[in-house]
């Protein structure tokens, strides 16, 4: 059985932008909707909806920021844990509890 970090070194990095990916099938539906919106809109609208979207984006920016910190911060834990030896990548668990 594989511990934990084995578990999470062998997870599969799946490209999302790939051509016929969902995310990129989804991000050309979303740029197309915000196309026809924006074409249907006032100029008061559109100024309402920029500022909208650009808050939207600073908030977006810091939750990414707090996943990447938490990201590093737990690879560095779990260096620190490999360097001093409480765990082997190598070897299986003892799950008896002895």
């Amino acid at each position: 059985m594989e511990n934990i970090l084995e578990m999470l070194y062998n997870l599969p990095l799946g490209n999302t932008r790939e051509k016929d990916s969902p995310f990129v099938r989804t991000a050309r539906i979303q740029c197309e909707q915000l196309e026809l919106l924006t074409a249907s809109m006032t100029g008061e609208q559109q100024e309402l909806l920029d500022a909208y979207l650009e808050t939207r984006s600073k908030i977006e920016d810091m939750l990414h920021f707090d996943r990447f910190r938490f990201a590093f911060h737990f690879g560095a834990q779990l260096t620190e844990e490999l360097i001093r030896g409480k765990g082997a990548v190598t070897e299986p668990a003892d799950r008896t509890g002895a």
